[in-house]
């Protein structure tokens, strides 16, 4: 999750079958690829930005797929915060998604980016990431979605910091 001056950074994809929608930058990391080197290399491919890593844990949520084939299986999203370098954040965008996904990438105003997010069909996608715009839930909150993704999750917030 890369904001800057009230706006969030999305990116417009198109999955094969799917209508066209409005998402975070990001993907899967490749075989032996490390979490944060993985979101380096999304959001270059994605949006042209260059980021350092990481500054923080936004949230985690995990989901069964059942029904999209080649995509069935328990899935473990980490949405990181990142910031893009300050010489990358201006200009034009420009993706250059090597899997042809992504249409457009996009600095989006936070209330559009939220109602973007609120249009996703998977609730597993939206929810963790609406209440992690919104700051309803601390950083690093677990949202665990063991069968049914209609049903409500277990959501298990990030312990607090000792001292």
């Amino acid at each position: 999750m890369i904001e800057r001056d009230g706006h969030v950074l999305m990116v417009r994809e198109r999955l094969a079958g799917q209508a066209e929608q409005w998402v975070l930058p990001g993907g899967v990391a490749e075989p032996g690829e490390l979490a944060h080197d993985a979101l380096v290399r999304e959001v270059l491919e994605e949006t042209g930005l260059t980021v350092a890593g990481p500054t923080g844990l936004a949230c985690v949520s995990q989901h069964v797929v059942t029904d999209d084939p080649g995509w069935e299986g328990t899935w473990t999203v980490f949405t990181f915060r990142a910031e893009a370098a300050a010489a990358t954040t201006t200009g034009a965008l420009k993706p250059r998604d090597p899997d042809r996904l992504v249409l457009e990438a996009a600095w989006v105003p936070l209330g559009e980016a939220l109602e973007r997010v609120a249009a996703h069909p998977s609730r597993a996608r939206r929810d963790p990431l609406i209440a992690c715009l919104t700051g309803t839930v601390p950083p690093g909150t677990l949202w665990i979605w063991p069968g049914d993704p209609d049903q409500p999750p277990t959501v298990v917030p990030a312990a607090a910091p000792p001292g």
